[in-house]
């Protein structure tokens, strides 16, 4: 049984073959390109080299989806390895060279020595892919919110006062109507007081709107930028409330993708809703690779490791010697991409939103989610949403 390599890259791919009892992959390489006829080429050149019992290849971003599926239709065997598998595997044989042709290489040679499982490769990329789009269409949504609070502090600082969160569904009721404390001035209080949000809901009220009146009277806001912060303002608010009904369709495809036993147990959790479970079910994926529970609390990134627990023969100050062996769980209120959050606002009909926390800068620009492994991913949401002590219960929800 022959082992196919393939190194992935955006444009092109290399491949390599580890031929049955030998120990070192071929020099001869194919370089072929990301398309149908780069495709072809390879169906051609593994026919040649006779009988091809597993194709091995890394799991880089997202480039390698179109080959192993069109190797699945094939009916080839695919194993995707983790590359700092491959990484660690080149180091352990003493390869020093780093090219297209020797990763290909290397994981031929990884494929004959250490015969991975294959699995199916794409089995749950659209409920992945759903979850992680989701979850970018939230963070595009709190970058929006960190926008409007810095408006907010140049038009009309004094909303603080009235609201706790500048971007609450009241707030930017008022906002629609007044962006600015001149602009709330100008209008009449029975006017603001019957300031909804899009679609409908409850007034903020006459007493609410003298409040506001009296604020915008004492505002400190300066008068030079209140048309360029109206202005603003108004593109702003559009644009949330665009992503807020993107954000609700994206939940509600999700909520049509994780149907299943599993699904609804996970939603029995306290805390976990459609798209937590679909998160879950996405990065998780196969439960059974893991062969305990230790084991899948190591890959969600909340599992302790040396040194997290007890003192026992600690001196004082080793906590900085010791602090590069130490594993710090990450914030409990980190966003996906690793910034802060404050807490949701009370009857918050998505507790798990993020917000924009006091301070931040607007521009602020936090990595994208597609490019970060599933380890931070799960980690962030399983100590965001109180899962660490939960994740236990997985197993036993995926064996029953």
């Amino acid at each position: 049984m022959n082992v196919v390599g393939i190194d992935i890259g955006a444009a092109r791919h290399v491949a390599a073959v580890c031929r049955e009892g030998e120990q070192e992959a071929e020099k001869a390489i194919l370089r072929i390109s990301s398309r149908r006829a780069g495709f072809d080429d390879l169906d051609r050149w593994m026919t040649r080299h006779g009988d091809v019992g597993l194709v091995v290849m890394e799991s880089s971003g997202h480039y390698w989806m179109s080959l192993a599926s069109h190797l699945r239709r094939r009916g080839l065997p695919v194993a995707l390895v983790n590359p700092l598998s491959a990484k660690y595997f080149a180091k352990s044989r003493l390869q020093r060279t780093k090219s297209d042709p020797a990763d290909a290489r290397t994981l031929a040679v990884l494929g004959m020595s250490t015969h991975p499982t294959p699995r199916e490769p794409l089995a749950g990329a659209e409920l992945r892919e759903a979850a992680r789009f989701a979850m970018t269409l939230v963070t595009e949504q709190a970058k929006v919110c960190q926008r409007i609070q810095r408006l907010v502090d140049l038009g009309f600082p004094e909303l603080r006062d009235a609201f706790e969160d500048p971007t609450c569904v009241s707030a930017l009721a008022v906002l629609r109507q007044a962006p600015t404390a001149a602009a709330v001035q100008r209008k009449r209080a029975t006017t603001l007081a019957r300031a909804t949000r899009p679609g409908g809901g409850r007034a903020i009220g006459p007493k609410r709107a003298e409040s506001l009146k009296a604020l915008a009277e004492q505002t400190v806001a300066p008068p030079e930028l209140e048309r360029q912060v109206g202005f603003e303002l108004a593109l702003l608010i559009e644009q949330y409330d665009l992503l807020e009904g993107q954000i609700t369709q994206a939940e509600s495809r999700l909520a049509g993708l994780v149907e299943g036993d599993v699904a609804r147990r996970l939603q029995s959790i306290p805390g976990v809703g459609p798209a937590t479970a679909a998160t879950l079910l996405a990065e998780i994926g196969d439960i059974f690779r893991f062969t305990d529970v230790d084991q899948l609390l190591s890959y969600a990134g909340v599992h302790p490791s040396r040194g997290q627990l007890g003192s026992q023969g600690r001196q004082p100050g080793d906590e900085l010697a010791h602090g590069q062996d130490r594993q710090c769980p990450p914030p409990r209120r980190a966003l996906p991409d690793g910034h802060g959050r404050c807490a949701a606002q009370p009857r918050h009909r998505r507790a798990l939103r993020p917000q924009a926390r006091g301070g931040q800068v607007q521009d602020e620009r936090p990595g994208a989610l597609h490019g970060q492994s599933a380890r931070p991913r799960l980690g962030c949401l399983a100590w965001r949403s109180g899962l660490r002590s939960r994740l236990p219960r997985l197993t036993r929800h995926y064996g029953t």
